[in-house]
């Protein structure tokens, strides 16, 4: 079974990533892991502390690659730095659950989490997605609104729901 999970990198994304591992290994498919960088996450990572290290550190790159890569794909280094650092982490972050590095496909976009998670679901034939649940108050839910909810009614896949409170 191909599975992909989506993560918000925030507190319980480990427990998500190690269910999605398992239930790939189990059945001898394939991880994808995306992570969706919203406008407002992006502005904060750039803008931050750290952020002059953060855009060049850690993507396992040479800087000059990275500035070709940028620039042919008419992409800013920063958002190039900050998506090729976080696909890193990801496949890591898999790798220590056990997951041979050959079954990973790690994806980092910039947009909207529900329209970017549906469309890397259609571009890489995944049969589930796995995607972790909190509890949220009504006024949580009434102004953050819920990815998971929203791709629950809209997805043309199973979505599992890993429960990642108290984590």
């Amino acid at each position: 079974m191909n599975v992909l999970v989506g993560v918000d990198m925030g507190p319980g994304s480990d427990k998500v990533l190690g269910f999605a591992a398992e239930l790939a290994k189990q059945t001898g498919g394939k991880v994808h892991v995306v992570h969706v960088i919203t406008e407002e996450e992006e502005e904060d990572r750039r803008h931050g502390p750290g952020s002059s290290t953060a855009r060049t550190a850690g993507t396992g790159e040479p800087l000059d690659k990275v500035l070709r890569v940028a620039e042919e794909n008419d992409v800013d280094q920063s958002e190039y730095m900050m998506l090729a650092k976080t696909k890193s982490d990801l496949t890591d972050s898999l790798v220590e659950l056990g997951v041979d590095y050959s079954s990973i496909t790690a994806i980092a976009r910039t947009g909207k989490p529900v329209g970017e998670i549906q469309r890397v679901a259609a571009e890489n034939e995944v049969d589930a997605l796995v995607l972790g649940m909190r509890h949220r108050s009504r006024v949580g839910k009434f102004l953050l609104g819920s990815h998971l909810q929203e791709l629950l009614l809209s997805s043309d896949r199973p979505v599992i729901a890993v429960p990642i409170d108290g984590t």
